[in-house]
């Protein structure tokens, strides 16, 4: 990919090495942030790079927490995220689905199950240190107090069973549009998020 406003924010360390310093770069695209994910698509096929930018400043955050609820580490959700885009980057202008967000979730959801698998062949464990603070993108999340206790009963429900939870909840996608990611089917996914929400009941009726 030529040099441009995509190229910066991977390459130039000081603007994206700070998940800050890139939400502060927002500010400068305001004026493009009306267009639609079709309209963005459409640019980046017909060679236009700083579309690439408006794709990335709008689902930066979605991808990020989407991986940090995964991943469970902060700095290994920033790489995942960093490599999601990179991907998009270099085959976006094969991109032909009409649910841009859907398909770099599975990007990310690819990426964060191949990071699982990397951890399993080295026979190393998920740190799973705690995280001193969440993005809270969702009113759902009021606080960080609220954010570490939801993280830590995700934490216990299986790879699977949070996944789907993940990105029925805080992601609202559809039952539907969950399984092409997850790549199953749909009743497979109903029956995974029915376990989950019935753990986290179970955990948190225990614990109050």
């Amino acid at each position: 990919v030529p040099k441009s406003f995509a190229d910066e924010i991977f390459l130039d360390c000081e603007l994206f090495g700070s998940y800050h310093s890139y939400i502060r770069c927002k500010m400068l695209y305001d004026g493009r942030n009306a267009m639609t994910d079709k309209e963005l698509v459409q640019k980046v096929h017909n060679g236009n790079q700083e579309a690439l930018g408006d794709i990335i400043e709008r689902y930066y955050e979605d991808i990020f927490r989407f991986c940090l609820y995964m991943v469970r580490e902060e700095e290994e959700a920033y790489d995942i995220t960093q490599e999601t885009f990179l991907k998009f980057i270099k085959y976006g202008s094969s991109y032909r689905r009409n649910n841009l967000k859907g398909y770099l979730l599975t990007i990310a959801r690819n990426l964060c199950f191949s990071f699982f698998r990397k951890q399993k062949e080295s026979n190393q464990s998920c740190k799973c240190e705690w995280i001193e603070k969440i993005p809270e993108q969702k009113d759902k999340i009021q606080d960080l107090e609220t954010s570490i206790y939801l993280q830590r009963l995700l934490n216990e429900l299986s790879l699977e069973n949070r996944e789907v939870v993940i990105l029925r909840i805080y992601e609202e996608l559809k039952f539907k549009d969950i399984a092409k990611i997850a790549g199953c089917s749909v009743s497979t996914v109903k029956s995974r998020f029915r376990l989950g929400v019935q753990h986290l009941k179970k955990m948190m009726e225990e614990e109050h």
